[in-house]
Parts: C-alpha cells; sequence; structure tokens
C-alpha cells in the first residue's frame, strides 16, 4: 500500500512513521506539510492511502480532501486529527473523507481504519460514534447510511425540487410549478451538488433514489 502522509507537524510524520513501520511493516512513500502540495503529489504520483490532518497551512485538510477526491474517488483518504466536535466532522465526510481517526488512537484502532475503509466504508473513532449513531454499537457507517445521521443535509424546499428533477422537470417547469423564479432552482440545485459531493444532475437523481427522497 502506498501512503502519503499530509501534516504541518514533522514530530508527527516521524512518529507515526515508526509506528506504521513497527506495528504494520508499512512504509510512508512521501509526506507534505500542507494541503496545496498533497493535492498536487496526489496530481503526479499513485498512492492508496492519505493519511490528512486538517489544520494545515495554504489549503487546510478539508479542502484538500475535496480536491483530491474530486481528481481521483479511488484514494481513500483518511482524516487524523485532535478535532472532534460535529460541525467538522460531518464537513471532512461531506468532502469525501473515508474515516476519522483521533490523533491519540492506539495502533489497534489504526489497524481497525485501514480495514474498515479499503472495504469501502467509513471509519469514526470510537469516541466520534456518538455523533451519528444512537446506539453507539456501529462505528462502519456505510456512507450512504452517513447521509441519513446528518441533520437536515436536504430541506424540505430542496427535496421538492429534487422530486421534480428526478420526475424529469425543466428548471423552468419546476419554477413554473413551485411559484419560484429559475435562478432560485439552480441555485436550490447547485447547493445539493456542494454539500452531498456529487458531481452532476444524474448523480443527485441517483442520490435521491438510493435514499428514498423520490
Amino acid at each position: 500500500m502506498r501512503l502519503l502522509i499530509a501534516d504541518d507537524h514533522q514530530l508527527f510524520i516521524s512518529g507515526l512513521k515508526l509506528i506504521l513501520k513497527d506495528q504494520f511493516d508499512m512504509e510512508i512513500h512521501d509526506q507534505a506539510l500542507n494541503g496545496r502540495q498533497a493535492i498536487d503529489k496526489c496530481r503526479t504520483e499513485t498512492f492508496d492511502l492519505v493519511l490528512m490532518d486538517i489544520n494545515m497551512p495554504v489549503i487546510d485538510g478539508i479542502e484538500a480532501t475535496r480536491e483530491i477526491k474530486k481528481n481521483n474517488k479511488n484514494i481513500k483518504i483518511l482524516i487524523v486529527s485532535m478535532l472532534s466536535d460535529f460541525d467538522t466532522v460531518s464537513k471532512v465526510l461531506k468532502a469525501g473523507a473515508d474515516g476519522f481517526l483521533i490523533k491519540n488512537a492506539d495502533s489497534t484502532e489504526f489497524i481497525k481504519a485501514f480495514q474498515t475503509i479499503q472495504q469501502g466504508n467509513i471509519y469514526l473513532s470510537d469516541s466520534l460514534s456518538t455523533l451519528f449513531s444512537k446506539d453507539n454499537k456501529d462505528k462502519t457507517l456505510n456512507r450512504k447510511e452517513y447521509i441519513k445521521f446528518t441533520e437536515n443535509i436536504v430541506t424540505p424546499r430542496e427535496k421538492s425540487i429534487l422530486k421534480l428533477i428526478a420526475e424529469g422537470f425543466t428548471n423552468q417547469q419546476i419554477a413554473d410549478t413551485l411559484t419560484i423564479s429559475v435562478k432560485t432552482v439552480d441555485t436550490h440545485r447547485n447547493n445539493m451538488l456542494a454539500k452531498l459531493n456529487l458531481p452532476n444532475t444524474a448523480a443527485l437523481v441517483r442520490f435521491a433514489i438510493d435514499n428514498k427522497l423520490v
């Protein structure tokens, strides 16, 4: 597995290198000291996994995650940070990250996180699971299930517009039906694409169908 670590603290990078080598027999192939470097390296080199900090200079880890995933959705990104509030974790996962690990996690949790995201699921550190799960038992959230745990990710007005989009209505037809302007329809559409991290209207319709919103 080719690993890139993006963190602006050299001491943390050095410590993580030792842990990965000792516990997992893995080596970090490259490192980036800010989000801009991480984006550039992922464009020019091939990595299987990026370990990404959030608070970095030039470009932060959230924006870097969004850009890397936009260019290559196959790269797995595991956020490793001390931040643990709902808004931060939610923004990171919406940006496309495959997991969120608190920096004080032990080696056992690192292994669990690697295995979980390689299977295509989202991993959240044990201490974060209560933010998204009522029973605090399942810490491996499917990406579709994650959407259900976020609060008001699609507003009632957006759901109305989404239903009409899925039925094949044009922007003008939607505007006429809901008695709003075409510009408002377009704004709602773009807002949904942005916060759901979807590339186009076709993906938006698929999301709506998969999550039974239409």
